[in-house]
């Protein structure tokens, strides 16, 4: 049975969007009037834990809806946070950027653009060779090996049940795009979420990436 204090957004690898996606399991509705009610609800009282949550979800939201990413590729990354046909996050169809900002207006929070502004990508594939300064390898060089890896795990997502509106083609296209063009380790926790839509498993020895968004 859901509660709805404990949530995937509890996990270790999951908070902002895909949290916020995740917590809408199949019963949730027994605990909230409506989707906007248990978005409160799971944002939680004003505290620290609480403005902390807030901020994350604001960043992921700011980060995708200002991304080229298309509306199309944005419903397939929210779809894969449903991991079966009992679950009930909400369809975002024709409201893909629309729903973010609302759902992230309701909890409140605020982030600060990354590197470069609004509509930056800040941890979008940089290019050339290896960058260090005093060698340690820079940000950019780092960013660049993280999404390496996050599309090697993209390419080893092997379906053994069809998941709930978005097919494979679709779900690998979107989370390579986010990737290469809004950040890896989004698109890592939008993959787990994957793992489970479609039923497939985890690859031995894949673990949370290395590595931030800047």
């Amino acid at each position: 049975m859901h509660d709805p204090t404990i949530n995937s957004d509890d996990l270790s690898f999951d908070f902002g969007l895909t949290g916020l996606g995740g917590s809408f399991h199949g019963d949730w509705v027994l605990f909230a009037a409506d989707q906007w009610d248990h978005i409160t609800q799971w944002c939680g009282p004003p505290d620290a834990q609480g403005v902390g949550r807030r901020l994350l979800l604001a960043d992921d939201v700011r980060r995708l809806v200002e991304s080229p990413l298309t509306g199309a590729e944005l419903n397939a990354l929210w779809r894969l946070t449903d991991s079966n046909a009992l679950d009930g996050s909400p369809e975002i169809g024709g409201r893909q950027r629309d729903w973010p900002r609302r759902a992230s207006a309701l909890a409140g929070g605020t982030a600060e653009p990354h590197r470069g502004g609004a509509g930056a990508a800040p941890c979008a594939r940089g290019t050339g060779g290896p960058e260090t300064d005093e060698g340690v390898s820079s940000p950019t060089y780092a960013d660049r090996l993280l999404t390496d890896d996050v599309k090697q795990l993209i390419d080893r997502l092997d379906p053994c049940r069809d998941a709930v509106g978005v097919t494979l083609p679709q779900a690998r296209d979107a989370l390579t795009r986010c990737a290469e063009e809004v950040c890896a380790e989004m698109a890592f926790r939008f993959l787990l979420h994957g793992f489970e839509a479609f039923g497939s498993s985890v690859p031995p020895g894949a673990v949370r990436p290395a590595g931030t968004c800047r």
